[in-house]
């Protein structure tokens, strides 16, 4: 009779293990489901910052290069009283950012060159590297140009108020999400501003990353 005792108490005894082994599984698994939109939320978040961080810096070069030179560092016609140029995107179809940079030998970018003539450094932009595409990358082209890419691997658009009427556009009065385009004015009172399309890679929808919002 003891002895039928003992068995069933050691039977219950892994049964009762048995249950405390799945409610911790269980309780596990609910916990990564939490923590994978918080991760996620974070990664967003720094992906973000990083992007408004490398805008920032190119609001604040542009604006140097333009206290020092009294210019923009493109080719700008006499544009005064018109529409502003179309945003320049940061690729390597303009030396903008090599302008910007001052990198490597003045003699290989004449078009940099040109424009920065004293060979000023106003940016300072991570090369990107083993594959990454954020950061700057080298055509290696005939120009020499080079090109910034965000963290998804697209150019930075830059809207230059080149009529000189201390105002540019607003991309956000065209973009695609109404609580975006609703309460935004035609009209931004700066000279400069920067965007990102965002994860999604396409200009004006609700995830574009701004630099004046």
């Amino acid at each position: 009779m003891k002895v039928q005792s003992s068995r069933a108490f050691r039977s219950f005894q892994q049964a009762f293990t048995l249950v405390e082994l799945l409610v911790v599984v269980v309780i596990i698994a609910i916990l990564a489901s939490l923590a994978v939109p918080v991760t996620n939320s974070v990664m967003r978040r720094a992906n973000e910052l990083r992007t408004k961080a490398v805008m920032k810096d190119l609001e604040v070069a542009i604006s140097n290069f333009r206290a020092e030179y009294n210019r923009m560092p493109i080719t700008i016609s006499n544009n005064s009283g018109g529409s502003d140029i179309q945003p320049i995107l940061t690729n390597d179809q303009t030396p903008l950012i090599a302008v910007l940079m001052a990198m490597g030998d003045p003699n290989s970018n004449a078009e940099a060159k040109s424009f920065n003539s004293r060979w000023i450094k106003f940016i300072d932009l991570a090369i990107a590297k083993n594959g990454q595409s954020f950061g700057v990358i080298l055509s290696g082209g005939a120009t020499g140009n080079m090109r910034l890419v965000d963290i998804w691997g697209m150019p930075y658009s830059i809207i230059i108020d080149s009529n000189l009427d201390n105002q540019i556009t607003n991309p956000d009065a065209k973009n695609s999400d109404q609580r975006v385009s609703a309460r935004a004015p035609q009209f931004l009172p700066r000279t400069i501003g920067v965007q990102s399309y965002g994860p999604d890679k396409i200009a004006n929808t609700k995830d574009d990353i701004v630099s004046w919002r």
